[in-house]
């Protein structure tokens, strides 16, 4: 957030309030109506009736105190001065935040309702203006639909039941740790290539993985597809729309995941929490507790379920991400472009810091004056949120200490052994020998689940190997180890007992890359490994070693390889391609000579003529 300007400092613009305060008012005046033709009792009045009489008496109370001065709504009718002097009283403007930081900053604690939204025409007027800045704002996505007026995506759910929701759970899948712009092209090839559930689950998981390779975290991928075939198979090909028979029954569907489906397919009332709505909802109630922590997300998941909208719930939520992906930021939020900063207690805080710095006393201290006979008891002090001096230096004073970041772990250095297996035959009919990889299929649980990879020897194997000749303290792998630990996995676990013998024609040291997981930084060490003559994997002798499977350089180039194997693949055929540039150089070089010497002339000269 940038410095405050004048205006800034002044009371803001109540025309959203207003807007929303219109709204209130005719409802309630339509509920006098009702309720003076019905003649209902107080205590057949449902929640909204119940909140009228609280205006109505906050009103009279209010009507007392003349320093509180209520903009006008052009209406000289007596009701409408008092419901307009009561949603003052209910709907705190950014002033009235202002003055609740002022106080949090003198005591030094606060109460666990400062991070709550606790009228609900606060949570109403919240409603109506983000929701009113997302129908102009909101960004044009693939898999983006609403249930807004004359929109047909109600009558196209209706004409194919569940396809709304299979298209909302595979971007919210996609969307996972990547970033919008990098899902678009994905999920435009994904959807041309199974545009419906049915056809996800006849899908060959190779083909899944295939296009699924560059988004990373495979698993996600295998999930949708394992989710698709239970969906097909015990709920008719439609994904359930209760959020919590989604958590529970597909593959992959956690809490934030149901919660999409729900709301953006089914439009129903679920709340939903990501990123970017903790990131908004920690700015907007001033929650400095440990993100991380599951109480911390717990009142976060609390303060989304006050404030999810009944009718619209899908567009809320989508709302609430947009504003924290386009203007409640994590570096730079756009404070001045917020639909709901008059909300924010955040940006309050920052304002009743600026004045308290320039030791501006007329606002702050005079409101406080003001309101002492309004104190609120600190009965019920907040312990979720962390001391200020655990907010980051360059944080402090700024709404971007909200969130409260925590320290991250640095992710572990961990290194394994890659042996990238080649061999040279030719094929029936063809002239020129082709070039065949090896690979093997990982694990089904783990990092990289069911992925193919070269013939991989991971750091504990590694650790292992070193131990059993005699080495306890860990010290990185040398080449020498390395290639002994490749030979042994081959042998051992693929069972490829040829390897050992004559079939080997060259083991190349190829250097290391590096690839970085969330938590992991993975150094692969390469070895080039080429075999001669037919070398087969058909006879191996254990039955339960890994599938394997060997490919062609152009099948290679199109597989659904991890990033990190392909990376050394990549130094593979960097590694020939500088080979060929040399015995090209040295071959011209032969040829220069022989053609120098050939006509006689000093080898020299002709080496200087060029």
């Amino acid at each position: 957030m940038g410095s405050i300007t004048t205006m800034e400092l002044g009371r803001p613009t109540r025309k959203a309030a207003t807007k929303a305060a219109l709204a209130i008012r005719n409802e309630a005046l339509e509920e006098i109506t009702e309720s003076n033709v019905k003649k209902e009792s107080s205590k057949d009045n449902d929640g909204d009736k119940e909140a009228f009489s609280i205006i109505m008496a906050s009103a009279k109370t209010k009507a007392a105190k003349p320093k509180r001065k209520t903009p006008s709504l052009g209406s000289s009718h007596t009701s409408d001065a008092n419901l307009d002097l009561a949603y003052s009283a209910l709907v705190p403007d950014l002033e009235d935040l202002v003055v609740q930081a002022s106080r949090v900053r003198m005591d030094g604690c606060h109460r666990e309702n400062y991070h709550r939204f606790t009228s609900k025409i606060a949570c109403r007027t919240f409603q109506s203006d983000i929701l009113a800045w997302y129908d102009i704002h909101y960004r044009r996505l693939p898999w983006r639909k609403s249930f807004h007026v004359g929109d047909h995506s109600l009558e196209l759910e209706q004409a194919n039941p569940g396809q709304r929701a299979y298209e909302v759970w595979v971007s919210e899948i996609m969307c996972q740790q990547t970033q919008v712009a990098t899902v678009i092209p994905y999920y435009n090839r994904w959807m041309s290539k199974w545009p419906t559930i049915a056809a996800l689950a006849e899908a060959d998981l190779e083909e899944v993985n295939k296009v699924w390779t560059g988004l990373g975290y495979y698993s996600r991928a295998s999930r949708l597809h394992q989710g698709a075939q239970k969906v097909m198979k015990e709920f008719n090909g439609v994904l359930p729309s209760d959020p919590a028979v989604l958590e529970k029954e597909i593959p992959g569907v956690g809490r934030y995941t149901a919660g999409a489906i729900a709301s953006h397919a089914y439009n129903v009332p679920a709340e939903l929490v990501d990123g970017n709505v903790i990131r908004v909802l920690s700015r907007l109630r001033a929650i400095g507790g440990d993100v991380k922590s599951p109480k911390v997300i717990d009142l976060h998941w609390q303060v989304a379920k006050e404030l999810v909208h009944e009718e619209r719930p899908g567009c809320f939520n989508q709302a609430l991400m947009e504003l924290g992906a386009t203007v409640c930021t994590p570096q730079n939020p756009k404070c001045g472009e917020c639909p709901v900063q008059s909300n924010c207690r955040a940006y309050a805080e920052v304002v009743d810091k600026h004045r308290n710095n320039v030791e501006n006393l007329g606002a702050s201290k005079k409101r406080k004056t003001e309101f002492d006979d309004e104190r609120e008891d600190l009965s019920s002090i907040c312990t979720l949120c962390l001391p200020n001096s655990d907010v980051d230096p360059k944080d402090q004073g700024l709404v971007t200490q909200y969130p409260r970041k925590v320290v991250k772990k640095a992710p572990r250095d961990e290194e394994c052994a890659v042996a990238i297996l080649e061999r040279i035959r030719k094929l029936d009919g063809d002239s020129d020998p082709v070039s065949e990889y090896l690979l093997v299929k990982r694990p089904e649980k783990g990092l990289l689940a069911g992925m193919w990879e070269f013939p991989t020897v991971e750091q504990d194997q590694l650790d292992r190997d070193k131990q059993g000749n005699g080495s306890k303290e860990y010290t990185p792998s040398t080449y020498k180890e390395r290639s002994a630990s490749s030979i042994k996995f081959m042998t051992d676990t693929l069972g490829l007992d040829w390897v050992t013998d004559a079939s080997v024609a060259s083991r190349n040291d190829l250097g290391s890359v590096q690839h970085l997981f969330s938590h992991i930084k993975k150094v692969y060490h390469v070895e080039w490994v080429v075999a001669k003559g037919p070398v087969t994997t058909e006879k191996r002798s254990k039955k339960s070693s890994p599938e394997v499977m060997w490919l062609s350089g152009h099948e290679l180039a199109s597989a659904a390889i991890p990033t990190g194997i392909n990376k050394t693949y990549q130094l593979l055929l960097k590694f020939k391609a500088q080979g060929q540039d040399s015995k090209a150089k040295k071959d011209s070089v032969s040829k220069n000579k022989r053609v120098a010497k050939k006509e006689g002339g000093d080898i020299s000269k002709f080496f200087m003529s060029k």
